[in-house]
């Protein structure tokens, strides 16, 4: 990617790290690529005008479209008749069956065309993501087939590269990982266009590809790119995105058995969260601290974050509700509190069946009968490790979870059931869950 003015400037008022700005630099020497050297010169010229080190300390705008307004160079009257129109535009089009949407649109000769046309459209299409990712590729699809006009015309990169970023990340959540790395690629790309002017387009590009990276369990890379978003979001002062890049590199940190460094990125996606930022975000937020805190051996602390968030995560739906009952399990599982570890771990393992998570439901169904073996229920331990071994051996995972389970078969086989094997069965799958895709 190309440094940005907004880079520039945030560098230049002290908001942006001149590490962050010097590593940027280096993907595109400034002596070698005109377009930086050309960002560089404006922002240079800007702070002569400005007479001093700082610049003016505007708002960054929160607008997707300010760049297009301003590249577009039409006069105010017909650019304001032209976003009257691609609204109305929009809702005809997401009207559209998904099947038929795309030639619709590729077919249309005015009303389904243009940029503006096609920037709300992905608006539209981020919004389904994660709920709805099928619809979301679907208007990225007409988004693209918008902007390729004919064969006349070259698509325009402020509309492709975004457009190409959404569905890349649509087909991440559907499970899609080559296709969506193949988007993603072509995305990244198109960041060295200098028609790519919003300083949205690249933080939204590496938050996607950090989630790609981590679904592929290619965890040093996701860190890498989520760090690279977090301070992208920062600079534009978008605190809600920013935490939820740092929620994500949290989950990656987890994964790679950094905890501190995962509680401590968490804290800081809590610290950013206005009161009024969606409850469920919240929510989500305080449990993973608390799942971190737990995870680094930090019990006192992982069980007080829960009480005293208590309502609020109440609030956030069944999933969250899940695993704050799985998270009850594991601490007091940690405190030996066997009653309460049993009774909580059916709870949650019920509430995954009934959501209908063999996935989730297999690994709590491991982690009650190594409870069970403690208390030396041995028919019980025996049940649910041959219920969780037939869930497992529907799913695809790696080679080194599925020699785990297969140990784990070998002993269920003879009645050989031993604390370690579970344990480690219990790391082999936790392991595996977090390479994969949200689809699955």
């Amino acid at each position: 990617m190309h440094p940005s003015p907004h880079l520039f400037d945030a560098v230049a008022r002290g908001e942006g790290s001149r590490d962050f700005l010097d590593e940027v630099l280096k993907e595109h020497l400034a002596a070698l690529c005109p377009v930086c050297a050309e960002t560089l010169a404006a922002h240079e010229a800007r702070l002569g005008r400005a007479g001093g080190p700082g610049v003016p300390r505007g708002e960054p705008s929160r607008d997707r479209l300010d760049p297009l307004r301003r590249r577009l160079g039409l006069r105010e009257l017909e650019l304001r008749a032209r976003e009257r129109e691609a609204p109305g535009w929009v809702r005809r089009a997401v009207k559209l069956p998904p099947d038929v949407r795309r030639d619709k649109v590729a077919n249309a000769y005015v009303r389904y065309k243009g940029p503006l046309f096609c920037l709300l459209l992905l608006e539209e299409a981020r919004r389904r993501i994660p709920g709805d990712p099928a619809e979301a590729q679907s208007l990225a699809d007409a988004a693209l087939a918008s902007n390729h006009k004919s064969a006349l015309y070259q698509p325009d990169p402020e509309v492709e590269a975004p457009a190409l970023a959404v569905r890349g990340n649509a087909r991440r959540a559907l499970g899609r990982l080559l296709a969506a790395e193949g988007d993603l690629a072509e995305a990244r790309r198109l960041l060295d266009s200098p028609g790519v002017s919003d300083p949205e387009t690249p933080a939204a590009l590496f938050a996607y590809l950090g989630s790609l990276c981590k679904d592929q369990g290619r965890f040093e890379e996701a860190a890498h790119h989520l760090h690279r978003a977090a301070a992208l979001y920062g600079l534009l002062r978008d605190r809600e995105k920013a935490a939820q890049v740092l929620l994500r590199l949290g989950v990656v940190h987890y994964a790679r058995h950094e905890v501190v460094a995962a509680v401590i990125v968490t804290e800081e996606a809590v610290r950013l969260l206005d009161p009024d930022a969606e409850a469920w975000l919240r929510g989500y937020a305080h449990y993973n601290l608390a799942h971190h805190l737990h995870a680094g051996g930090d019990i006192d602390r992982a069980e007080a974050e829960l009480a005293a968030h208590e309502e609020l995560l109440a609030a956030c739906g069944e999933e969250v509700a899940q695993h704050v009952v799985w998270l009850k399990a594991r601490i007091a599982w940690s405190r030996q509190d066997l009653a309460a570890a049993q009774r909580l771990y059916t709870e949650a393992r019920a509430r995954a069946l009934d959501r209908g998570i063999a996935w989730d439901a297999g690994l709590v169904g491991l982690e009650l009968a190594l409870v069970h073996l403690a208390r030396g229920r041995t028919a019980q331990v025996r049940k649910l490790a041959r219920e969780a071994l037939e869930v497992f051996a529907e799913q695809q995972v790696e080679r080194e979870t599925r020699a785990a389970l297969d140990l784990l078969a070998a002993a269920a086989r003879r009645d050989a059931f031993t604390r370690e094997l579970f344990e480690q069965t219990i790391a082999a799958v936790e392991r595996a869950s977090h390479g994969r895709p949200a689809a699955a």
